[in-house]
C-alpha cells in the first residue's frame, strides 16, 4: 500500500457545501479523535476532523490520567497545559470494607472530561486543523477505493480514510459489523467536595455481588466527587442499590456505555480507534491511555501507508491477554487471591507502580 497523498490545508475544498474532498475524516473529537487530528494535521495530512456534540460537553468517565497516559500525550501533544487534580493515595475495598492502601510512586492526574476534552479539541483547531460540528449518517465504499461518508447536514465528505473515534455507540464501527452493539453500561453520579469522602484519594471497590467484571469507584476531579459503578448487568436501579449500600447520596444519575470487544471486521481503510475499537483496559475500563496509543498508531499507518492492522497488533494482542486475565481477576479464585495480595500492601503498591510505569 502506498503512502497517503497528502494535501496542503490551502488546497483544501470550502466546508460549506454539498460535497468536500480531503485525504481523512476522522469521526469524533473526544481525546481519541483530537489527539489523532492533530498528529494527521501536523504531519501535512489533509483532514477533517467532525463530531455532533457541542463542545464543551460532559462524558462519562472517571477522568484518570495514569502516569504512561499523561507521559504519553506529553510526547504526542508536546507543550499542552490542562488542569488537573494530582492524586497519589489509593484505597482498595472488597465487600465495602478497606482492604488495603498505599502510597503510589506517581501522580494520577484526575481531569474533568468536560474541559480536558474541549482543550484537546481547541489544541487541533489552532494548529489549524478543520473541524465542523456535523454527524455520520452512512460510509459509501466506491469501486474504485473512494470512501464517500454522507452527513446529517447532506454534506458528502469524499476521502481516502475514515477513522472512526466516535465512542463505543460508534457510527463507524456499526458500518463494518452491521449491529449495534455497544458493549456494558457504566454509570456515575457527581457529588460536591466532601460529600462522600473529604480526603484527595481514589477509591476503588469491588464485590462478589456485582455481577462479573463489576467494579465501584470514587475520583476527586478538580471540581467534584465522581462516583462510579460498572457491571455486565448494570442497570440505574441496581447502581442506586450500589450507592445505598455504601453509604452515598444519591443524586443525578448518567450513563454511558463501554464497548470491549475487538471483534470486527478489519479494514486498510476504516480504521477503529479509542472507546469505537474496544481498546480499554478489560479489568479496569481505564480507556484515555489506549485512546492516546491507538490514535498515535493510526495517524502512523496513515503516514505511512502501512495497515493499521500491523502498526497496531500489539494493542489487539494486549487486548486479548487482559479479556483472559479479567476472567481470571473477577472469578472467586481470583476474588480469593485478591484478599490474600491485599494483606501486603507493599507488593500490591509494587504491581501496581510497575502497570502506571508500562504495559
Amino acid at each position: 500500500m502506498n503512502p497517503i497523498n497528502n494535501g496542503t490545508q490551502s488546497d483544501a475544498p470550502s466546508l460549506g457545501g454539498g460535497r468536500v474532498e480531503v485525504s481523512v475524516l476522522v469521526v469524533g473529537a473526544g481525546p481519541a479523535g483530537s489527539v489523532c487530528a492533530s498528529l494527521l494535521h501536523r504531519a501535512g495530512i489533509d483532514c477533517l476532523l467532525i463530531d455532533h456534540a457541542t463542545f464543551p460537553r460532559d462524558k462519562i468517565c472517571g477522568g484518570g490520567l495514569t502516569p504512561k497516559a499523561w507521559r504519553l500525550l506529553d510526547t504526542l501533544m508536546p507543550g499542552i497545559k490542562y488542569r488537573y487534580n494530582s492524586v497519589n493515595h489509593i484505597r482498595l475495598m472488597i465487600e465495602n470494607r478497606l482492604r488495603c492502601e498505599f502510597d503510589a510512586e506517581a501522580e494520577i492526574r484526575i481531569v474533568r472530561r468536560r474541559e480536558f476534552d474541549h482543550l484537546l479539541l481547541e489544541t487541533y483547531q489552532q494548529q489549524g486543523g478543520k473541524y465542523i460540528q456535523d454527524r455520520l449518517m452512512s460510509i459509501d465504499e466506491r469501486p474504485d477505493g473512494t470512501l464517500v461518508a454522507t452527513l446529517a447536514s447532506g454534506v458528502q465528505v469524499a476521502c481516502q480514510y475514515i477513522v472512526g473515534a466516535d465512542g463505543s455507540n460508534s457510527h463507524v464501527r456499526r458500518h463494518l459489523t452491521g449491529n449495534t452493539d455497544r458493549g456494558i453500561l457504566a454509570m456515575e453520579e457527581y457529588l460536591d467536595k466532601g460529600t462522600y469522602d473529604s480526603t484527595n484519594d481514589i477509591v476503588l471497590g469491588l464485590s462478589r455481588q456485582y455481577t462479573r467484571g463489576g467494579y465501584f469507584f470514587r475520583f476527586p476531579n478538580p471540581d467534584v466527587e465522581v462516583i462510579g459503578y460498572g457491571d455486565t448487568c448494570t442497570t440505574p436501579d441496581r447502581f442506586r442499590q450500589v450507592l445505598t449500600d455504601m453509604q452515598i447520596p444519591v443524586t443525578k444519575l448518567r450513563g454511558a456505555y463501554i464497548y470491549l470487544s475487538n471483534d470486527y471486521p478489519r479494514h486498510d481503510h476504516i480504521l477503529l480507534i479509542g472507546d469505537a475499537g474496544g481498546f480499554a483496559n478489560r479489568i479496569t475500563c481505564e480507556g484515555l491511555y489506549d485512546a492516546f496509543i491507538t490514535a498515535r498508531n493510526a495517524s502512523q499507518a496513515i503516514i505511512s501507508g502501512t495497515p493499521f492492522s500491523a502498526v497496531n497488533s500489539a494493542e489487539y494482542k494486549k487486548m486479548k491477554r487482559q479479556t483472559r486475565r479479567a476472567s481470571l481477576f473477577f472469578s472467586a479464585t481470583g476474588f480469593f487471591f485478591l484478599k490474600i495480595a491485599c494483606r501486603f500492601p507493599r507488593t500490591v503498591k509494587r504491581i501496581f507502580d510497575r502497570k502506571m510505569r508500562q504495559e
